[in-house]
């Protein structure tokens, strides 16, 4: 009888243990499938994706114009002949001479100076032969709104988004519609624009998009 009793319950053990693992899997796979959920609903909080995206924007900004004064060579590479000093000397900021041999003199005006002074992180630096640079800032791009979040993958995300130019004072000169670049000859407007930073600052917003991936610190801009 005892012999009895104990045969029993060694079947009955035996035949837990197989449940037991069936138990076991359906709970691993029913923790898998709930991860799984989990991080498909998982996606950029909005501020996360505004950081993104002026991380991107401060990649590319700002637009810049470079020009020089003091006796500056007519052959080099920022030569008194090109438009954006034509530009300038329309706008008053800057005087330039009639050229001596390989050199113009380039002044600034005293309007210049105090069109300069209004940017107090322009400052002059020495350039060849004793002349100075001096580089004007001229727009930045501006975050207008996030918009639609597309999924790519479990773990990156494409964050779509709307952007206008924001220009300075020195941007206004350059804009493509403004006066001063409009009062320009047709192949000297086209070199500003390839060349010397004019653009139409007051366009209507653009639309573009870039890519966020999960990272260790959250969700971060995705290096390509």
């Amino acid at each position: 009888m005892f012999e009895q009793e104990i045969e029993m319950e060694q079947k009955e053990g035996s035949s837990f243990g197989p449940v037991l693992i069936i138990l076991l899997l359906v709970g691993l796979f029913v923790g898998g499938l709930g991860v799984v959920i989990y991080q498909g609903k998982q996606k950029p909080k909005p501020e996360q994706a505004t950081a993104a995206v002026q991380t991107k924007l401060k990649k590319t900004d700002p637009v810049t114009v470079t020009f020089y004064t003091g006796n500056v060579s007519l052959y080099a590479a920022d030569s008194p002949n090109d438009p954006h000093y034509k530009l300038l000397e329309k706008a008053g900021i800057i005087k330039i001479a009639k050229p001596k041999g390989t050199t113009a003199k380039v002044d600034l005006t005293p309007a210049g100076k105090t069109f300069l002074a209004s940017f107090p992180e322009v400052k002059g630096s020495p350039g060849k032969n004793d002349t100075v640079g001096y580089t004007l800032p001229l727009a930045s791009r501006k975050l207008v709104a996030i918009g639609e979040l597309t999924r790519l993958n479990q773990e990156a995300f494409e964050v779509h988004y709307t952007w206008t130019w924001e220009p300075t004072k020195a941007g206004e000169m350059f804009d493509i519609d403004g006066k001063l670049v409009q009062s320009l000859p047709t192949y000297e407007r086209g070199m500003l624009i390839d060349q010397h930073g004019a653009k139409y600052y007051h366009a209507a917003p653009s639309q573009a998009s870039l890519v966020v991936i999960k990272g260790d610190h959250g969700w971060e801009l995705a290096s390509r």
